[in-house]
């Protein structure tokens, strides 16, 4: 599921509630086969009990999965596959092989758009399908991520990812630009202010930040009192834990998809409860795509990050679009950053979650497409 400190502490919950399930069943079946075997009284009981644990981990998708997420409306399309448009492929000093995909007329106004880590360009399907006709969308990889491959050291500081973010800027040439960014793509547009502001206002003339946070999301994520004091003795520990585990980690992952707990983590954790079947279904395949070790990574590396002093600096127009049941950044962070960026406006989706710009796309839509009118008038 998408990466942030309430759901790390899920994604192991419930890897290890399946393989404990597994390990139950598997050793009830075991207990009834060997008084069977040696022609004692076998309880059928055991039998019946271990069957029905190593059925939850493995069948319960097909039981639970129906009842989660709603049939789309009349019109509305369900997230699918994205066309390939003009791929470009970016050779980083760092080794990692950034995976760009570009859409739309040449000479038009940009949108370029960084995803939400844990997941890919592919977040994007929304965004293709409305406006692809009227600007140049220029949509990547994270490294690690997607098709893009990871650096040789294996480093995903916010520094490192905001050159990266400037690397596929280059290829708008001299058109217009809005920056776009979920999440950690958030993160990534506010530290390349940070760390390139003369790329502001020339060539960028607006940001849009989605579900994001301007510090530390320990800081701003549902729970964080408590979590702030886990950071240190549990949530570390936990990344270095799934970095070293991870091929164990990508077995619990999938033990979490068939017993449909993967499917119940994302609904609650990262919707507001009105995502359709397609969408919940996008994220959940993502879970079992994106390497552990990767997203654990990527977590310490926002545990270090920090862009609250260069929100007064940033001199072109903000679109804030925050979610009211979004658990991974509360609203409050959004707030802030409105507060603090001179030319900031917020927009409030609901009922939404941490991916409420999938759940309540229409509105999204509107949102950024009216602003980038107003930028790029």
């Amino acid at each position: 599921m998408l990466l942030a400190p309430p759901t790390l502490i899920l994604v192991w919950l419930m890897g290890l509630w399946s393989l404990a399930l597994l390990g139950g069943g598997a050793w009830l079946v075991w207990e009834w086969y060997d008084s069977w075997a040696l022609h004692l009284p076998a309880d059928r009981r055991l039998l019946v009990a271990g069957l029905f644990l190593l059925a939850l981990p493995l069948l319960g998708r097909f039981v639970l999965t129906p009842f989660l997420g709603r049939r789309p409306r009349a019109g509305e399309q369900e997230m699918r596959l994205m066309p390939a448009g003009t791929l470009h492929r970016i050779v980083r000093p760092d080794g990692a092989v950034l995976h760009v995909q570009a859409y739309g007329p040449e000479g038009a106004p940009v949108l370029l758009f960084t995803h939400g880590w844990g997941l890919s360009l592919a977040e994007w399907f929304y965004a293709h399908q409305h406006l692809v006709g009227r600007y140049r969308l220029l949509l990547w990889d994270l490294p690690g991520l997607g098709h893009s491959s990871p650096p040789l050291d294996h480093q995903y500081d916010l520094e490192r990812l905001a050159g990266h973010l400037k690397a596929v800027l280059e290829l708008a040439g001299k058109q217009r630009v809005i920056l776009c960014g979920h999440s950690i793509g958030g993160m990534i547009t506010l530290t390349f202010c940070r760390l390139f502001p003369e790329a502001l206002s020339p060539q960028v003339v607006g940001l849009i930040l989605i579900h994001t946070t301007p510090t530390n999301p320990v800081q701003t994520a549902w729970g964080a009192p408590v979590l702030r004091r886990l950071q240190g003795p549990l949530l570390r520990p936990l990344c270095a834990l799934t970095i070293a585990l991870s091929p164990l980690v990508r077995v619990m992952n999938l033990l979490a998809f068939q017993s449909g707990l993967s499917h119940l983590g994302n609904h609650f954790m990262q919707f507001g409860g009105s995502e359709t079947q397609g969408q919940l279904n996008f994220v959940v395949q993502h879970d079992l795509r994106a390497n552990p070790a990767v997203a654990a990574r990527g977590m310490l590396a926002m545990m270090r990050y920090d862009a609250v002093d260069v929100l007064p600096t940033i001199p072109v127009p903000v679109l804030v679009i925050a979610a009211n049941h979004d658990k991974a950044t509360l609203p409050e962070a959004s707030h802030f950053i409105t507060q603090k960026i001179p030319q900031a406006e917020e927009v409030m989706l609901a009922p939404g979650g941490h991916l409420g710009l999938l759940e309540q796309h229409g509105d999204w839509l509107k949102a950024v497409e009216a602003f980038a009118k107003r930028c790029l008038a």
